[in-house]
């Protein structure tokens, strides 16, 4: 008889304590299973045929057999019921299975398989089923929505098949969904979906329960989630109410969990698309075909039947869609302004050094307080290095300061003038330090320079002093040092005193 290596009979050994059937250990090792069974009768594992009780078909004891031979029980003993005590000690610090198997086989030299244990702590805890609350909506009520796969589709920037993302929308009471594939998804592509899934329901229920997910809520919590602000804005405009799910909850929304699954299962397996608008001309198809007119499996009444009865009680939408916008923070500056892609907008000079929320859309901008989200401003969009300022927002003590500046640089040039009459007027109070820049350059240029390089600024339709400094100091050389000024001592002065002081020390010179 050849004997196997130590390392296939250990092999053999450990699936059987795992409690791996014969067939399949030979089908894993390629060894036959006359052999598996007589390491394993060695080792203590299996029960050899010879001691098994041997009985006739009809379940008669064998004649043949010792008369003696007790009658197989209809349920065997637990070869773990020798260490019953230890197990139960360990479940009841909730310990499992592996765990307990893992101890009984270091510490009490168990030689059973891991099966009969889980069977034995199976029969000492017994499973509670999981009971589940169905949610029951009335019409219009609530609605639901979450994100699944689309089906496998070309995509048009690699022509490779990936997967789009599939939106869903359920109705609460009947069940009538809308689906649509995207390939990306953003916070504005959310909003976009859910505007579609609107119109296409012609009105939107009062609440709408959700997953946590970036694009709806930004800042998870059982007890206060933070939603993201434009989805929030969205919903406001639409009347409809946000009912986050607490986290790792999906279950509170099911109706459109199984919306999801009921799409994937029944309108995309299987299938491959060219294109997401050749696989959104299904779903909709689809949609309108198969699911609209199904009799749904909880309610058993038709899903086109129940929309009708839900649809009048749906919020009318409003005469207009909702306009996007772009969210940010930012800190009032110094000079009272907000700057938002490079241009600048003022704020009440309250919020000086504060943050704002800022919202940006594509004509207009409002600014609005941070902690009551109330809007304190709002102006309309202008271009970059521009400014809007509002006549309350100047500062009251600096009008009369700015005209004389203004004054006084008119005196070197109507050009001068021109320039800083336009930056008062474009700037307002804050065209302070512009002016003084100006005066700046008067002073280390010269007048005849700087009107000249004002002239060319408004030609060029830039007043800005950024300008007239590059200008001058590309064209023009900087004035002389003056020899003598008079509040400057004379060198003579120097010398006098020096010889002065070397006189009366009895020094010569």
């Amino acid at each position: 008889m050849n004997e196997l290596s130590v390392t296939d009979q250990e092999t053999i050994l450990g699936l059987l304590r795992l409690g791996w059937s014969q067939r399949r250990i030979q089908r894993e090792t390629g060894h036959r299973r006359e052999t598996i069974a007589r390491y394993g009768v060695a080792a203590g594992l299996l029960i050899s045929k010879a001691s098994k009780v041997a009985t006739d078909p009809s379940g008669a004891p064998d004649p043949d057999g010792p008369a003696s031979a007790p009658a197989p029980s209809s349920r065997s003993r637990s070869n773990c019921e020798a260490h019953r005590p230890f197990i139960e000690g360990e479940l009841a610090k909730g310990r499992n299975a592996v765990a307990i198997y893992q101890d009984l086989v270091e510490q009490h030299g168990y030689v059973g398989a891991y099966n009969a244990v889980k069977r034995f702590v199976r029969r000492l805890q017994p499973r509670v089923p999981n009971v589940k609350c169905r949610f029951e909506s009335a019409p219009g009520q609530e609605m639901q929505v979450d994100y699944g796969e689309g089906a496998k589709t070309r995509h048009p920037a690699s022509g490779k098949y990936r997967r789009p993302r599939l939106f869903v929308m359920t109705l609460g009471f009947s069940r009538h969904a809308f689906r649509k594939t995207v390939w990306e998804s953003s916070s504005q592509i959310w909003c976009e979906l859910h505007e579609e899934a609107f119109a296409h329901f012609g009105g939107a229920c009062a609440t709408i329960r959700l997953d946590n997910l970036r694009e709806g809520v930004i800042d998870p919590d059982v007890y206060d989630p933070n939603l993201n602000p434009l989805y929030a804005a969205m919903l406001k405009h639409y009347g409809v109410v946000a009912l986050p799910c607490r986290p790792y909850s999906p279950d509170l929304k099911g109706k459109v969990e199984s919306a999801v699954g009921h799409t994937q299962r029944t309108a995309l397996t299987g299938l491959t698309f060219e294109s997401i608008e050749e696989q959104n001309a299904h779903l909709t198809r689809w949609n309108e075909r198969w699911a609209f007119t199904r009799i749904h499996g909880t309610t058993r009444r038709q899903v086109r039947e129940m929309f009708a009865e839900e649809q009048p009680a749906l919020r009318p939408l409003p005469p207009t869609r909702f306009e996007y916008h772009r969210i940010v923070e930012r800190r009032v500056h110094l000079d009272g302004h907000v700057e938002v892609d490079r241009a600048y907008y003022s704020a009440p000079p309250r919020y000086v050094g504060t943050t704002v929320i800022v919202h940006v859309g594509r004509l207009w901008l409002r600014i609005l307080d941070l902690q009551t989200q109330t809007l304190v401003r709002e102006h309309e969009i202008t271009q970059r290095g521009k400014r809007r300022t509002h006549d309350e927002d100047r500062p009251k003590q600096t009008p009369p300061k700015i005209e004389q500046l203004v004054e006084k640089i008119a005196r070197h040039g109507p050009a001068c003038g021109v320039f800083a009459r336009s930056a008062v007027d474009s700037y307002g109070a804050t065209a302070a330090r512009t002016l003084f820049g100006v005066l700046d350059l008067v002073r280390r240029y010269g007048p005849q320079a700087v009107e000249q390089a004002c002239t060319v600024a408004a030609q060029a339709n830039s007043l800005r002093y950024r300008f007239l400094r590059m200008y001058l100091q590309h064209h023009k050389a900087t004035q002389p040092l003056i020899v003598r000024h008079k509040l400057v001592t004379p060198i003579e002065d120097y010398t006098e005193h020096l010889k002065l002081n070397l006189s009366m020390q009895g020094e010569s010179p």
